[in-house]
């Protein structure tokens, strides 16, 4: 935000601060419909003023970009759960040479922002239109807000008002599926992490990063997930906010 060159008194600031605030949302960011973002070409123009104002001004998906930059090689064989827009996924591609990259997305109308991104940076994504869910078959995704929001919903049909209907796989059939080389996972999935048995991970899963949303899930579960997959063998090799690297031998 543009600060003032001169002394003005609280109130007076207060109040420029509240003109340019809604001068912004309303005049400026509707015509930035595409940025680059940490090297990776983003469009902008299909996302909600909220998400356009967090990736150009306050930050997105810094701590995941952070620990894949730090933790992740060009070797590495990724499964990314919960790919959103795609910026994960290009980042690790395009920055830090990452050539087999698995990216899982639920909302199908994400998946067309996702390969809309790709193609701007002229990458091909290979990417699978699921929701990660505890066995196959369908479930219901609340699409209600921004991409973000987006959560796998349970109860009766009459409470899923802004609800549609998607494929869902179980992390079992998404490891088998993904192969034996796969050696690293990418979780954010809004509260759906509640769905893996983390106790069950395979030996050739070395490295994890994942975001965990105890808002969602409770304390109780967050620290069932985090003592499920140190049992595995696992230590905790960076915690940014509710976001962890776990590594292995």
């Amino acid at each position: 935000m543009t600060k003032l060159s001169f002394p003005v008194s609280q109130p007076i600031y207060r109040w420029y601060q509240d003109f340019w605030i809604k001068y912004y949302f309303k005049y400026v960011l509707p015509k930035i419909t595409s940025t680059t973002h940490a090297g990776v070409r983003l469009d902008l123009s299909h996302l909600s003023l909220k998400v356009r104002n967090r990736i150009l001004n306050v930050g997105y998906e810094d701590h995941e970009k952070q620990m894949c930059q730090d933790f992740l090689k060009p070797d590495d064989s990724v499964l990314e759960i919960g790919g959103a827009i795609g910026f994960i996924g290009l980042f690790c591609q395009k920055l830090l040479g990452i050539k087999k990259y698995i990216t899982v997305e639920a909302n199908p109308l994400t998946v067309e922002i996702l390969k809309k991104n790709y193609e701007l940076n002229n990458l091909t994504p290979n990417v699978w239109n699921l929701a990660l869910a505890r066995t196959d078959g369908k479930v219901q995704l609340n699409v209600g807000g921004d991409f973000w929001e987006n959560f796998v919903t349970e109860g009766a049909p009459k409470n899923r008002v802004n609800s549609i209907e998607v494929s869902s796989v179980s992390m079992e059939s998404l490891l088998e599926k993904a192969g034996p080389g796969t050696n690293v996972l990418i979780i954010d999935i809004e509260g759906a992490e509640s769905c893996i048995d983390f106790s069950r991970l395979p030996e050739n899963i070395t490295k994890l990063i994942i975001e965990i949303h105890p808002a969602v899930l409770g304390h109780e579960t967050t620290y069932d997930i985090i003592s499920k997959i140190l049992s595995r063998g696992f230590r905790v090799a960076r915690e940014e906010g509710d976001t962890f690297a776990f590594l292995r031998k």
